[in-house]
């Protein structure tokens, strides 16, 4: 419950509905997602990151015989956090003139953080390996209010996604760092190669891009745990608003997501979710009610049973709405 009158009355935290995560392991106590939210009144933050478990296989003594990819994604979850600690309290303001540096000084901390990693494991362990990187994706959204609206920057590495999810539907934000040109529906069957990832010894780039997100709508930041199961990726929208739809509160709703994913997904998952602007759960349900409907009857309901070329079709039209950011 929010204690308005400990609140500033321009504070974000008025803002803002709700701030949680849905991440679930494969293997209990081995996932190599992990995650970090925070908020407070002037900027919050909401980040995933995905181990690569492939180049990230090696297990290192030194650090309870936990892969290369767990360390990655938990060591740069803490940096990043450390870091946004840091930012909260810099008095540094947030614009398209400074999201260069910031997303340097993100960089360098994760870069320091993983470096200092490295040195501590057996060289020998890790001599001639790819694994002693210590890979990771990342997906984090920073936001501020800014009057009554809100605003959004997006910064990845990776095929972790960032995504908007308004009354006219679900948006992605971020450009999967891939070696191929595959979009959301056909790199679900392709899982192409990433071509930029976060590491301690090879370098890379933190891409970003600032939405204005306006006075209410859902942000979401995901590892390809959470998407990349679903058929297409109109089913992975109507996955976030069926769930939603049967939910009486938060807590259900974040429940219910958690089932759906773990139903289908083959690999370990995170999702980090923020609603603003809707003042209560029953308010956010009925905004989408309609969307919901739409989506269901123009897509998901042609999706049964249909032949690869009518899916594809289907995809072309969804996709208009989808990708109108990038």
């Amino acid at each position: 419950m929010k204690n308005d009158y400990l609140i500033k009355k321009d504070s974000l935290i008025t803002l803002v509905d709700t701030v949680f995560t849905v991440s679930g392991e494969m293997i209990e106590g081995m996932g190599e997602d992990s995650y970090g939210f925070s908020l407070n009144d002037k900027y919050g933050i909401a980040a995933v990151f995905d181990g690569c478990g492939g180049i990230g296989s090696r297990k290192y003594i030194e650090y309870e015989n936990l892969t290369g990819a767990y360390i990655a994604s938990h060591l740069a979850a803490k940096s990043v956090m450390a870091w946004f600690e840091d930012f909260s309290q810099s008095g540094v303001k947030l614009t398209d003139e400074t999201l260069s540096s910031v997303c340097d000084s993100i960089k360098l901390n994760i870069k320091q953080r993983l470096s200092l990693a490295e040195k501590s494991a057996d060289a020998s362990s890790v001599k001639g390996s790819l694994s002693k990187s210590f890979p990771t994706t990342a997906s984090l959204i920073l936001f501020e209010r800014k009057r009554q609206k809100l605003s959004a920057s997006y910064i990845w590495a990776g095929d972790s996604r960032g995504y908007v999810l308004f009354e006219d539907g679900l948006t992605q934000i971020t450009v999967d760092d891939i070696a191929s040109d595959a979009d959301a529906m056909s790199n679900i069957c392709e899982d192409s190669r990433l071509s930029n990832l976060i590491s301690a010894t090879y370098g890379f780039s933190l891409n970003f891009e600032t939405v204005d997100c306006g006075t209410s709508g859902i942000l979401l930041t995901a590892t390809d745990g959470c998407f990349g199961y679903f058929s297409t990726p109109m089913e992975f929208e109507y996955m976030l608003l069926e769930t939603m739809t049967n939910a009486d509160n938060i807590d259900a709703w974040k429940k219910n997501i958690e089932n759906e994913v773990r139903s289908i997904a083959g690999d370990d998952y995170t999702i980090g979710i923020i609603a603003f602007g809707y003042g209560s759960f029953e308010n956010m349900k009925a905004a989408y009610s309609v969307r919901k409907s739409r989506l269901y009857k123009s897509y998901i309901s042609k999706l049964k049973n249909a032949a690869p070329e009518k899916r594809m079709e289907l995809w072309k039209a969804y996709r208009k709405n989808y990708y109108k950011e990038i």
